[in-house]
C-alpha cells in the first residue's frame, strides 16, 4: 500500500470534518516564533489548519504540502497555497522556516531521520529553523496517543525527539513552553505551576520507591505535546 492510498480516506475515519479549522489561532507558543515576512512551509498541512491560524494572524507568505489528495483539493478550494506531495520527493522552494505538526509520529522509524535531514539540508534556508511537534509519551495520556490514532507509528519523550533531531544534523535544538504555561496569566499561572510542580514531585516519588528510573540526560516535559524549534547549518552549494 502506498502512501497516498494510506492516507485516502484518514480524515473522514478519523471524523474530522474541516470546517472546524477556519477560525483556528495561533497556539500562543508560535507567536513569537515566526517573523512576518518570512516564508513558511507547513508539511503535513492536512486541511489547512495551521496555514488558517498564521494567515489569521497576518502572516502572507504560507505554503503547505500534503500526501493526501483530499486534503489538498479542499485547501485549494479554500484559496491556500497548497502542493500534493510526498516529502521524500520535494524538490521546490527553500523556506525560512518548515512547520511539522503531528507528522513524524505517522512515519516509519527508518523513515524519521531520512525525512528530518532532508528538510535541513534541502528545504530549510541557510539560517532556516523547523518548528515540530509531537504527541508526549511522557505525558499524563502517556501511550493513549499511540493507539488512539490508529496512523502512529511512534510516540516520542523529549530524550527521543532530540535524539532524531540530532542524528539528522540539527544542532542548535529549544523545547517550546516545556511546562504548558503559555495560555496563562496571573494566579492562573502560578497556581498551574505549583500542581505541576506537585505532579512531577508525585512522578519521582513513585520511580523512587518503585525502582523505576527517567533517562537522566533528558528533559523532564509532561505536557501532552513536545514543540520545539530546530536549526542547523547546511551547505547551500555543495561541491
Amino acid at each position: 500500500m502506498n502512501i497516498e492510498d494510506k492516507y485516502k480516506s484518514y480524515f473522514s475515519s478519523r471524523g474530522v470534518d474541516p470546517s472546524i479549522y477556519k477560525n483556528a489561532r495561533l497556539p500562543y507558543y508560535l507567536r513569537t516564533v515566526f517573523q512576518k515576512g518570512k516564508s513558511i512551509l507547513d508539511i503535513g498541512c492536512g486541511f489547512g489548519q495551521n496555514m488558517y491560524a498564521l494567515l489569521n494572524e497576518g502572516y502572507t507568505n504560507v505554503h503547505g504540502i500534503d500526501v493526501s489528495q483530499a486534503a489538498v483539493e479542499y485547501c485549494l478550494t479554500q484559496g491556500l497555497s497548497v502542493e500534493h506531495c510526498d516529502i521524500m520527493n520535494y524538490s521546490g522552494d527553500r523556506y525560512d522556516y518548515v512547520l511539522m505538526s503531528h507528522v513524524l509520529e505517522h512515519l516509519p522509524k527508518e523513515c524519521v531521520v531520512p525525512i528530518l535531514r532532508k528538510i535541513r539540508e534541502e528545504i530549510l534556508a541557510t539560517d532556516g529553523a523547523l518548528c515540530i511537534m509531537v504527541p508526549n509519551a511522557q505525558s499524563n495520556t502517556d501511550c493513549y496517543w499511540a493507539y488512539e490514532d490508529f496512523t502512529h507509528y511512534t510516540l516520542f519523550t523529549a530524550g527521543s525527539l532530540l535524539y532524531v533531531l540530532r542524528e539528522a544534523g540539527f544542532t542548535d535544538i529549544e523545547f517550546l513552553d516545556p511546562d504548558g504555561l503559555s495560555p496563562s496569566a496571573g494566579w492562573k499561572k502560578w497556581i498551574k505551576y505549583l500542581l505541576l510542580k506537585a505532579y512531577v514531585g508525585n512522578k519521582l516519588f513513585w520511580n523512587k520507591v518503585t525502582g523505576s528510573a527517567y533517562h537522566r540526560p533528558s528533559p523532564m516535559i509532561f505536557t501532552w505535546e513536545l514543540k520545539c524549534l530546530a536549526k542547523g547549518k547546511h551547505n547551500a552549494n555543495p561541491m
